[in-house]
């Protein structure tokens, strides 16, 4: 399974399962699946077809895998990370506060500690989409921040499939 968040001009270039992105605008929806946030809910589409609208707490299983979409507040409820976690939690969040900002990251990781899960962060902070990946490993902590396209791959590391793409996160030598 591939995963993609940031851009649809990419999916051409990965067999992409689902994108996750923040803008729709001339998205041909030539992905399996979608799932948009416009910054309040997350909207799941099946190819063009629109299936789901979340505005809570929801898993979401694609084949054997289940993923938690958690938004906004629900990101700092414990409970959401240790009551059957899944595969891999995709948490949304929109903000214009610095703190805020810090808060639901710091969040995010102490969820990926307690669950034992890694949690797949989206935080629009002015209107820039940060994406970030916390390990349920405490030496890594933080595998990826940034406002590039991160591309996941089976099993939920960074893609190093094609050139240019990120390389795992495994330390060198």
């Amino acid at each position: 399974m591939i995963i993609i968040s940031g851009s649809s001009l990419v999916t051409s270039e990965y067999d992409v399962d689902i994108l996750i992105t923040t803008s729709i605008n001339g998205y041909k929806f030539d992905v399996p699946y979608t799932f948009y946030f416009d910054g309040n809910k997350v909207y799941i589409y099946q190819y063009a077809l629109h299936k789901h609208t979340v505005d809570k707490k929801v898993d979401v299983k694609f084949d054997n895998t289940v993923f938690r979409i958690l938004i906004g507040t629900e990101i700092g409820v414990i409970e959401n990370y240790v009551k059957n976690p899944p595969n891999l939690f995709i948490c949304f969040e929109r903000t214009s506060y610095p703190s805020k900002f810090f808060y639901r990251k710091a969040q995010m990781w102490i969820g990926a500690q307690v669950s034992k899960t890694n949690v797949f962060g989206h935080i629009i902070y002015n209107n820039v989409v940060n994406r970030m990946l916390f390990s349920v490993n405490a030496n890594e902590g933080v595998i990826f921040e940034g406002t590039g396209v991160v591309v996941l791959d089976d099993s939920l590391i960074f893609s190093n499939m094609k050139k240019g793409s990120f390389e795992s996160h495994d330390k060198p030598g």
